[in-house]
């Protein structure tokens, strides 16, 4: 009796663990990674501008611009979110200090840019804090980077430079990738501004 009631059941689960299968969700995409590497392109200065060591402090954020998802915001809004996956390699304020450091470093402004663990006396500090990076997307999508960067002599104080930099590049068609690229260009744009304003006090 009991061998005549198992042989229907036996299709049955069949039937149930093929619809799990079909069911089960699909596996979440592999989180993402993304550098900035700007680099100084023809206005790299000839002669050092500054002489001595300049010392780049971490750049300060706060909120959502600490932290290391990317950000996006819808053009016309006020609203910024964070990509899901997608990611910067390292904190933005470390992230963009290592960037300035490399960037002034190619561009000539000093023969000795360092970063305060190096633990040198400086003879001038460059301090940054992060106001945008993001996409706003749009057509086409915009990455913008903005800045508020200040340059600092230590031996009397004297602010030399103290600006708002803002720089907005067009992204292609490509999502994401192509979205960090437009990033990055925009803050190579910023950084060459504050250059220039260090060359014209």
């Amino acid at each position: 009796m009991m061998h005549r009631l198992t042989k229907p059941i036996v299709p049955a689960l069949l039937a149930m663990g093929l619809l799990s299968a079909c069911a089960a969700p699909p596996p979440a995409p592999e989180d993402a990674f993304y550098r900035l590497n700007p680099r100084a392109g023809g206005e790299t200065a000839v002669a050092p501008l500054l002489s001595g060591v300049v010392e780049i402090d971490r750049f300060v954020a706060s909120g959502s611009l600490a932290n290391r998802p990317l950000l996006f915001a819808e053009a016309g809004s006020n609203a910024v979110s964070e990509y899901h996956y997608h990611f910067w390699i390292e904190a933005p304020p470390i992230l963009l200090q290592n960037a300035l450091v490399s960037y002034l470093r190619s561009a000539g402004v000093s023969k000795r840019v360092v970063t305060p663990e190096m633990r040198v006396t400086p003879d001038y500090t460059i301090r940054g804090r992060v106001m945008r990076l993001e996409t706003v997307l749009g057509n086409p999508a915009t990455g913008v980077a903005e800045f508020e960067l200040s340059l600092r002599r230590e031996h009397d104080g004297e602010l030399i430079v103290l600006g708002e930099y803002l720089a907005e590049v067009p992204s292609g068609q490509n999502g994401v990738k192509t979205d960090v690229t437009a990033i990055e260009a925009a803050v190579d744009k910023a950084f060459a501004a504050f250059v220039a304003d260090i060359a014209n006090p």
